[in-house]
């Protein structure tokens, strides 16, 4: 199910942080988003960049936010942020591989090592706060962090960022150069052309000039792009895959995940983009997904049954199809089309807590074990950080009358959120309501010691 995570930010920013000033000053909403394939497909692009950089690729996050500002960036460890915006307007897989292996850069450089330090152990929600009101990021990828935001300052002649702040800004000019060379290294060392960096970087540049009176020079966290484009040239001329094309089945992940992508966060631009002639996969998914999103059901569950009569083993059509149909009420016949998609993609833990979901809404006992034990699986592939997951689990047991594992449940949402008080008082309730010494009342006497041992802020 393609999700939104919606956090709502209220602080004084400083300099650093132009993703997030305007809309928090503006008292606006932050959208992370969280869709099965989308994730898997860059996962899909930037695994073998993870690996050349020596990166484990089981410890990086992908975190997709809803912006349309072309910016990609890494905090909190190794965590890397792309906007909406920035992944919509690549054309090729290897336009968005360069975005990839610039900011994987910046994770095996360990750049802001000591702010990604302070970050390491927050939750993603609670990261995003940290983010926004320190501005610990490590660049703005290949993208400018400030296009289309003003810069950082309030205009020419307005305040200027304090010397010490000034002299961290000329650093972080040094690590982005220093993340474009390391990104040259990866592209040659997985077969890959720096081409389409050098195409993105030449975008970003178009961008820039309309951008220029806008900016403070100085406050810019990159070097000044012509110079990256000319870097990139000059490594292009070396590299022996200069001219090597994407294949068609990356070309086919990448066509699919933009068409996705569009449909959901700007149908009336999918559906001026994908007209009724164009008969492509990506086309008719975009179409499908943008007359959902616009409310017209029929032609979105006609079109989309369309694709599944032609493809009945996709996953993320079942999922799609299934998602149509619970947030219109149908919560029964979506049960089937998500059960079929974690059929399908048994490794993704993301399903199974929309199918967790799905079955809770239902509001069929039956149905209640077979939702905690998929949120239980996708706890263990990877999802125990997510609030969602352990809000349905709550939910869950308290369906299945077991007070025990709703408090450890809650009690593991506390932990998400930060919230130590919450998180400790659960925990004891599931320390006296547990069987002792079962691995759950283990699990409450372990978030305990985690609270008490934890500086407060920390997770």
């Amino acid at each position: 199910m393609f999700r939104r995570i919606i956090t709502l930010f209220s602080l004084a920013l400083v300099a650093l942080a132009p993703l997030g000033a305007a809309r928090a000053q503006q008292g606006q909403r932050l959208n992370l988003i969280r869709d099965a394939e989308i994730e898997n497909t860059i996962r899909t692009f930037a695994v073998p960049i993870w690996r050349a950089a020596g990166l484990d690729p089981n410890a990086v996050e992908i975190m997709i936010v809803q912006d349309n500002a072309l910016n990609a960036f890494v905090a909190g460890g190794q965590r890397i942020f792309i906007n909406t915006g920035l992944i919509m307007r690549t054309e090729t897989p290897n336009q968005l591989v360069g975005v990839l292996a610039h900011e994987s850069g910046h994770i095996a450089g360990g750049h802001l090592a000591r702010m990604q330090e302070e970050l390491r152990n927050l939750s993603t929600l609670q990261i995003l706060e940290a983010l926004l009101g320190a501005g610990a990021m490590a660049g703005g990828a290949v993208s400018g962090s400030s296009v289309g935001r003003g810069g950082p300052t309030t205009g020419i002649g307005g305040p200027r960022a304090p010397g010490s702040l000034l002299s961290f800004l000329h650093y972080t000019q040094t690590q982005e150069s220093s993340a474009d060379q390391a990104a040259m290294t990866y592209l040659q060392r997985t077969g890959q052309s720096p081409k389409g960096t050098i195409e993105f970087l030449n975008q970003l540049q178009r961008e820039e000039r309309l951008q220029i009176n806008r900016r403070d020079p100085y406050l810019t966290t990159h070097p000044l792009t012509p110079e990256r484009i000319s870097a990139f040239e000059q490594a292009a001329a070396r590299s022996p895959y200069v001219n090597k094309p994407d294949t068609p089945q990356a070309l086919d992940l990448h066509h699919r995940m933009v068409a996705k992508l569009m449909g959901f966060v700007a149908p009336d631009m999918a559906l001026q983009r994908f007209r009724e002639a164009d008969r492509s996969v990506p086309a008719r998914y975009a179409r499908a997904i943008a007359w959902y999103r616009k409310g017209a059901l029929g032609s979105a569950l006609l079109t989309i049954d369309g694709l599944l009569k032609e493809y009945p083993n996709d996953p993320y059509f079942n999922e799609v199809r299934g998602q149509m149909l619970f947030e219109n009420g149908r919560v029964a016949e979506a049960v089937t089309y998500y059960r079929r998609a974690v059929q399908l993609l048994p490794s993704s833990g993301l399903l199974k807590i929309d199918f967790a979901r799905t079955l809770i809404e239902s509001n069929n006992p039956a149905n209640d074990r077979e939702a905690v034990r998929n949120l239980e699986l996708a706890a263990q592939q990877g999802e125990s950080d997510s609030f969602e997951l352990w809000r349905l689990m709550a939910a869950g047991y308290s369906k299945l009358n077991n007070p025990g594992m709703t408090s450890l449940a809650r009690a593991e949402m506390a932990v998400v959120r930060g919230q130590r008080a919450e998180a400790q008082s659960h925990a004891d309730a599931a320390t006296r309501q547990l069987q002792p010494n079962t691995p759950a009342w283990q699990r409450a006497q372990d978030i305990k010691a985690y609270i008490n041992t934890r500086p407060a802020g920390r997770r």
